[in-house]
């Protein structure tokens, strides 16, 4: 129950010394104020409305007035928060709908950062994560076709695919092309003429696994990596292959772009999963 029973208190000696009356109510505001709870808001309500009456200082009120306001913006971050882990707690929250509704509340509540970040965060991997749309998937599937096709044809067509290989052991960066057998069943990296004594590398396209290079926490560690400037780290390709059953080694693509480097893994990733 709210606790107005100081102002009442108080209200009772108006009929004598006023001064007196007026600095208890200043006393009250002040105290008030300064240990404000749950259940005092209305203490303070009164006490700040006495205060106007009788025309205490207008810094006195002001500073109760954003005791008050401060007070009740906690009580409703509090109140969020709470609800935010029991909605965590709940089946809703796998709802997108819902999980977006909860993000706007948190903000508007001024929830502290971590809860709206845990909030976002789980936002974020349900759309990710989510089943697509029969129009989405359609949509997804001619994406991937159209990118392998492209990749093919350059792959199997005059010298090849042109790509950029990372030497791991010095750094250097050599020009090179990808070429595909006709049977779609190994996959060739050439060194350009230019580069005498390196030799063409072959390899099952079924064992490839292509990714991020900077995800791939081996490569990474690799001298030749580790002198990349930070450009040429976003636009790296890892492809790893096997050979004989075990994981015989990697390629390190270096890509113009990150985009390319990202059609370069969708391209790599169908082309494994149809030559499986």
């Amino acid at each position: 129950h709210e606790d107005h029973s100081e102002v009442v208190a108080s209200s009772g000696d108006e009929g004598g010394d006023e001064e007196g009356y007026r600095q208890g109510v200043e006393e009250i505001l002040k105290t008030t104020g300064k240990n404000i709870k749950r259940g005092k808001t209305m203490a303070l309500k009164e006490a700040i409305s006495t205060a106007k009456k009788y025309g205490l200082e207008t810094s006195t009120i002001s500073e109760a007035e954003k005791q008050l306001t401060e007070h009740k913006k906690q009580q409703l971050r509090e109140e969020v928060e709470k609800e935010v882990e029991a909605f965590f707690a709940s089946d809703e929250s796998k709802d997108v709908g819902l999980t977006e509704k909860m993000v706007r509340k948190a903000v508007d509540a001024d929830c502290r950062p971590h809860v709206v970040k845990r909030l976002r965060d789980s936002l974020e991997e349900l759309i990710l994560t989510r089943k697509l749309e029969e129009e989405e998937e359609q949509a997804c599937r001619g994406y991937l076709k159209h990118i392998c096709r492209e990749f093919v044809a350059a792959a199997t067509k005059g010298g090849g695919r042109q790509v950029v290989v990372l030497d791991l052991d010095d750094g250097r960066k050599v020009p090179s092309n990808i070429i595909l057998d006709p049977p779609l069943q190994h996959l060739l990296v050439t060194p350009d003429r230019a580069e005498a004594g390196r030799e063409t590398q072959e390899v099952p396209i079924r064992s490839m696994r292509a990714s991020r290079a900077k995800d791939d926490k081996k490569l990474t560690k690799s001298r030749g990596f580790s002198d990349l400037d930070e450009e040429d780290l976003e636009c790296a390709v890892a492809v790893r292959y096997e050979g004989r059953g075990r994981l015989e080694g990697v390629f390190c693509f270096v890509e113009p772009t990150p985009l390319r480097r990202d059609r370069l893994i969708e391209a790599l990733l169908v082309l494994t999963v149809a030559c499986a």
